[in-house]
């Protein structure tokens, strides 16, 4: 072979591969995931049937929240479309088992066997001495009944008035996907539409509605804007989108609109099971909600407003102190990082972001840049080094040192709960449990807590006994790493045997069957959960894959506004011993 071929092959090799290298770190970029989000099949919603069952415990305080509901009696109504043929009645039943358990009576509605119009004139003519109040929502909107109610007593059922929102079809968000009208009706505007011959036709209903007041409708959270205005990466969890909207455009807070949502449009059947769990059985270890003020024409349901009580996670906050450590990348700076400094970051002792560059617009972000490149094959050297950083320059501040991706939610106060048996003196650590081979490690996902002794460990001989350099699964090999050090794995299980960390969000966990069969998680996890409602622990501490709105969400009703007329209640101080679950350690 000539040199000028040898040459050429030379070159053509060279360029080949470097085309390879670039197609790799083109697929391992954000900008392909955003590019497959473009192209792929638009969302649509596919409905199976699953049993999640009931919660078995109830602390809260509900007082109010059942004088309202004998006060303000509500008849709802659940419509489906012609179009829903082949989910509806299977979305029907699960909106059954889940807010819809909290209306006195319910009608569903197949549009295919009788008109809203006639339903309207159904229930007046069996129903209109039994209610104050009828709701019509359409399949997608999940409602949180005690909003409702709190809405509904400022104004009187004897007035003529109604409410209503309009939402608009998006192909990856409807089951149907039809443009729909959430209406709310005082008995008064049922009686008129029912007696003046307003229920003939669509044109005469419409008519008779320009003639009666409405009242506003912000909290039903009515939603039509351009397609293009959405982004793609919120296909699976539309709901959100609505108050992220306003945020985004309006300039309102997250506080006052997911707090005082009545309905949440373009909710997924899954979701409604994980919206029961986060609004009525999750909830921060310390911390009692406040209640805002009741205005109503009846003087009986005037209710005062009532401040928040933390004052117990006040003190767990100064006994228990947990610095955090966040590996983020400069492409989350103004996602993820900073919707974490926004929520549970500032329920952390101190909160530390490690991305590879400190060049950021996030004021009050504490950023430390490490010289590394943002790839999970080199995780594990980013994860050292944040330790190393963290324990060198903050331990004297700190008893427990938790690691956290850039899209985890954690609940501080319930990390503080498990934690506060233990003496940061002990090297032991706490997670989600996962098993590879006889290696049993923490999901990197859901966080890990490690104690101050555990660091110190970590700190003097990973460099002797755990895997050198940078590549590495980080999780994986941190697991490994600990073990060669003696430091124990705790169990994080509450008294119930229910988990504390998700790797994954709820509904993995909360919807039985769920994942198909041969999904990893299974393979993975290292003990079996609980079964639908049972699966997680009332003071779960850390859940992965949470998005920036969904944190804001998150934050809001567990800190500010929980459903009206519910004050977060608290286990009674009893041991329980099922199983033999008090246990300091796995048995590996």
């Amino acid at each position: 072979m000539k040199l000028r071929d040898l040459l050429r092959l030379l070159a053509l090799s060279f360029v080949f591969w470097l085309i390879v290298l670039e197609v790799i770190i083109f697929c391992n970029s954000t900008t392909f995931d955003n590019l497959l989000e473009l192209v792929q099949t638009p969302y649509k919603e596919t409905v199976n049937s699953y049993e999640v069952g009931l919660r078995s415990e109830h602390w809260d305080d509900d007082r109010i929240a059942r004088i309202l509901q004998a006060k303000v009696r509500v008849h709802c109504l659940v419509y489906m479309d012609r179009s829903d043929y082949k989910f509806g009645a299977q979305k029907a039943g699960h909106i059954a088992k889940t807010w819809a358990r909290r209306c006195p009576r319910l009608t569903i509605v197949n549009q295919r066997n009788m008109t809203l119009l006639q339903a309207y004139r159904q229930i007046y003519v069996e129903c209109h001495n039994e209610l104050d109040w009828l709701l019509v929502v359409y399949l997608d909107s999940y409602v949180i009944m005690e909003n409702l109610r709190h809405l509904l007593a400022q104004y009187s059922p004897s007035e003529e008035i109604y409410f209503s929102a309009s939402h608009a079809a998006y192909v990856y968000a409807h089951v149907g996907q039809v443009s729909t009208t959430d209406y709310i009706f005082s008995s008064e505007a049922l009686e008129q539409l029912a007696t003046r011959s307003c229920l003939r036709n669509e044109i005469f209903f419409r008519e008779c509605l320009t003639r009666m007041r409405k009242g506003p409708s912000e909290w039903l959270l009515p939603f039509k804007v351009r397609h293009e205005l959405i982004p793609y990466s919120l296909r699976n969890s539309f709901w959100l989108w609505p108050c992220s909207f306003r945020f985004v455009y309006h300039n309102q807070s997250w506080e006052s609109c997911f707090g005082g949502a009545v309905l949440l449009p373009y909710s997924r059947a899954m979701q409604m099971y994980v919206l029961e769990f986060y609004l009525y059985h999750l909830r921060p270890y310390g911390h009692v909600n406040p209640l805002p003020e009741l205005g109503s024409p009846d003087p009986l349901m005037k209710i005062a407003s009532r401040p928040q009580d933390d004052e117990l996670a006040k003190l767990m906050y100064k006994s228990v102190r947990i610095i955090c450590l966040v590996l983020t990348w400069p492409m989350k700076y103004m996602s993820g990082a900073r919707a974490i400094s926004e929520t549970w970051g500032r329920h952390c002792n101190r909160v530390i972001y490690y991305g590879s560059s400190t060049r950021t617009t996030v004021s009050g972000l504490e950023i430390v840049g490490l010289n590394g490149t943002d790839t999970r094959s080199k995780l594990w050297g980013k994860t050292k080094a944040a330790f190393r950083h963290a324990y060198r320059n903050y331990g004297h501040e700190a008893d427990w040192f938790y690691k956290a991706d850039d899209d985890t939610y954690a609940i501080m106060e319930n990390m503080r709960k498990l934690l506060k048996p233990y003496s940061p003196d002990k090297p032991i650590h706490f997670g989600s449990p996962f098993k590879l081979g006889s290696t049993l490690y923490m999901s990197g996902g859901a966080g890990y807590v490690l104690s101050k002794k555990a660091v110190e460990l970590l700190n003097l001989g990973a460099a002797e006994n755990c895997l050198p350099g940078d590549v590495g699964t980080e999780d994986y090999v941190m697991g490994q790493c600990l073990r060669l050090l003696d430091v124990q794995a705790g169990d994080s299980r509450d008294l119930l045997g229910r988990q504390r960390f998700f790797s994954l969000p709820l509904e993995h966990f909360l919807i039985p069957n769920r994942d198909n069969e041969g999904f990893w998680l299974q393979d993975y996890l290292y003990q079996t959960s609980g079964t639908g409602m049972e699966c997680c622990s009332t003071y779960s501490i850390s859940i992965h894959n949470v998005s920036p709105y969904e944190m804001h969400f998150l934050d809001t009703i567990l800190f500010k506004r929980r459903p009206y007329g519910l004050i977060a209640g608290h286990p009674p101080r009893r041991k329980l011993n099922k199983n033999g679950l008090r246990k300091q350690q796995y048995n590996i």
